[in-house]
């Protein structure tokens, strides 16, 4: 399968969603994330990435800046094909501030980046998160001075340090 991820940034805020997954959902129930979904058949991966945030949480003036990395897990603790999943994840800006939250999400926060780290608990979901902070650490994401000082781990390159 193939997937797409948006961290989904408010527009002259610095503030990106997070979403916390319904409590009756069969995979991380009750996790915090950033918009996930499948492609469907056919789909660009940016037609695909539209739809999924436009069902999962309402956003229709999506703007799809960049894109942060590609990664591969599997669903679940068997590792075969047909748990396979290889995804994308982009840098996303929006205007629309009040979400519209399907069935598959119980609440959804926009916060700074920081604190979408101390939220979730995803490591794939960290690495997004991380590699999102080094590729826009220099620009107006609402860091704090000291950012360069901090230290994350880029995915890109593990012993690289960072800073919230």
């Amino acid at each position: 399968m193939v997937a797409v991820g948006a961290v989904i940034e408010l527009k002259d805020t610095g503030k990106i969603l997070v979403n916390q997954r319904a409590s009756v959902l069969d995979w991380k129930p009750k996790e915090w994330e950033i918009v996930y979904g499948r492609i469907d058949q056919f789909e660009t991966l940016e037609e695909g990435l539209k739809r999924e945030v436009r069902e999962e949480v309402g956003i229709k003036d999506l703007q799809i800046l960049s894109l942060i990395r590609a990664w591969h897990t599997y669903r679940g603790s068997q590792k075969s094909a047909q748990n396979e999943l290889i995804g994308i994840t982009y840098h996303c800006r929006t205007q629309t501030e009040k979400v519209q939250l399907s069935k598959e999400h119980s609440s959804y926060r926009w916060v700074t980046p920081k604190e979408a780290l101390s939220l979730i608990t995803s490591v794939g979901i960290h690495r997004d998160l991380e590699e999102y902070l080094f590729q826009n650490r220099n620009s107006e994401i609402g860091l704090s001075p000291n950012f360069e000082k901090d230290t994350y781990t880029s995915s890109r390159k593990p012993s690289r340090n960072i800073s919230k």
